[in-house]
């Protein structure tokens, strides 16, 4: 949708649909038409924003229909086409059964950027009032001679439509992987690039047999991975068998392992099944490998090479079918270095390494989280809950999290528990933390705090700014104050999309 200089009409409007399996491109306004309210909202629009159909109607009493165009969606994103500070117009998506994903509406504001700049090389070839007349590829229009800055630019938009292809069929291919992690494991929380660069790598080794090795600090999530690699994979119906090993004393834990034979030491009075047994033709998940004895790794080494194992007391072995993935939160590099640790079996462990992000650098992904725990708990204790205060935001922002997703957990969950009214107003950060976050306000303004803060609220409405679940109504402003707040600090959409 285009509107002309003065932002009081629609000048052109075309509408890509799928029908029958092919894309096809109709144009639903051809001549100037004067903008409704609805549409006059719309233009407004300087930061993507998502709307639903209930949205619209509580606004203003009906639902936005197209142009000439009978059917009705109940989801729907606008993303402004704004080149050097000037709206050209709106790229908007419809949808019958979902509102856009924040992987999609990060792909789609990159498809705007690049419209918005054809529809700049279209005017500076041809003037102002070409933008009006037709939207093709630039080659295609006649007009006065191309000056050079324009070509220049055009082979730049070249160079961006082939990234976007590639963007594109990356998107296409890994959008639904995605989806199914997300679905089919809804703790595994957080669209962040560090995120998205685990679920692509979980999405090529699941299907595997290799062993795999997930490094990452305490509570960043080592056991949630492994199952959802084992998951993915071909031994999903069989058994993932866990074992901690540093929570098993060092005289036990070789029979916890392999098992033993009756009679085999004091208080052996029958045979008894290992975990590696027990995980036959499944996955046995060996966490804290880094705690393990030498004389133990010896033997673990053995299993990685024979794909069998000999019970404590036992004379003979027991062929096994098992796939390992272990986990530390130590580096096992350094841990040969020193000699703790065996470096065949950290070269046979370390097939496929996993490394997790440690939530101080996936920061993005903090209010999301918060929200799911919240959520979580308040089910479990039968209390419904508003949100978060912009305190409390701004606290979880500034906080480096040295225990991870699992101190944010058991966070959320004491101020579940705690909390007085619907709203968590203040968090309850460990003592140590507060000299940092002091010297942080001391650095910070006044503006950058609240700049900051309607980032991350921004970032835990996926974009959406009005509706029941915007960054408005959680903010407790009004959606066009929260649009001007929005110009006025210079926020703009690849902040929180790119």
């Amino acid at each position: 949708m285009l509107y002309n200089e003065e932002m009081d009409h629609i000048t052109r409007a075309y509408l890509t649909e799928a029908i029958s399996g092919k894309i096809s491109c109709t144009e639903i306004i051809s001549d100037p038409v004067s903008l409704s309210l609805i549409t006059k909202e719309i233009s407004d629009f300087d930061f993507p924003v998502l709307k639903s159909r209930q949205d619209w109607i509580t606004d203003f009493g009906e639902n936005h229909c197209l142009t000439n165009h009978p059917i009705e969606y109940h989801f729907h994103c606008y993303i402004p086409l704004e080149h050097k500070g000037r709206i050209l117009g709106t790229f908007e998506l419809h949808n019958h059964n979902r509102e856009l994903s924040a992987e999609g509406l990060s792909f789609c504001c990159n498809i705007a950027d690049f419209i918005a700049g054809l529809l700049a090389v279209m005017e500076e070839r041809n003037g102002y009032a070409s933008r009006f007349v037709r939207l093709a590829r630039p080659e295609m229009i006649n007009g006065t001679k191309t000056s050079l800055h324009a070509e220049e630019k055009i082979k730049q938009l070249e160079n961006e439509i082939g990234k976007l292809n590639t963007q594109l069929a990356e998107y296409l291919v890994f959008k639904p992987e995605v989806t199914n992690e997300i679905l089919d494991h809804p703790e595994i929380v957080g669209s962040s690039p560090e995120m998205q660069e685990v679920y692509k790598l979980l999405n090529r080794i699941s299907t595997s047999e290799t062993t795999v090795l997930i490094l990452g600090e305490t509570g960043t999530g080592k056991e949630l991975i492994a199952k959802a690699i084992h998951d993915g994979s071909g031994r999903s119906q069989k058994t993932m068998i866990k074992v901690n090993c540093a929570a098993i004393p060092p005289n036990l834990i070789e029979s916890e392992l392999f098992g033993h034979e009756k009679g085999s030491f004091t208080g052996a009075t029958e045979k008894r099944i290992g975990k590696f047994e027990q995980a036959h033709k499944g996955t046995i998940f060996l966490d804290e490998i880094g705690e393990l004895t030498l004389d133990l790794q010896v033997k673990l080494l053995r299993v990685l090479q024979e794909k069998e194992i000999e019970r404590v007391g036992g004379k003979t072995t027991v062929a096994t079918d098992v796939r390992i993935i272990s986990a530390t939160n130590r580096n096992l590099f350094e841990e040969v270095e020193a000699g703790r640790f065996r470096r065949d079996l950290y070269y046979r462990l370390n097939v496929l390494p996993v490394s997790l992000p440690p939530l101080r650098n996936r920061k993005s992904d903090i209010a999301v989280l918060a929200t799911f725990f919240l959520e979580k708990f308040a089910k479990k204790s039968n209390r419904n809950f508003d949100g978060f205060s912009k305190k409390a935001i701004s606290t979880m922002m500034a906080y480096s999290w040295p225990g991870n997703v699992r101190e944010l957990e058991h966070l959320i969950e004491r101020q579940v528990v705690m909390a007085q009214g619907p709203m968590i107003k203040d968090l309850e950060i460990p003592k140590s933390t507060e000299h940092s976050l002091s010297t942080v306000a001391r650095v910070k303004t006044i503006s950058e705090n609240e700049r900051d803060h309607i980032f991350a609220v921004l970032e835990l409405c996926n974009g959406r700014i009005s509706g029941k679940h915007g960054a408005a109504k959680l903010l407790g402003v009004p959606a066009t104050t929260l649009n001007s707040k929005i110009k006025k600090l210079g926020l703009a959409k690849k902040h929180v999309f790119n």
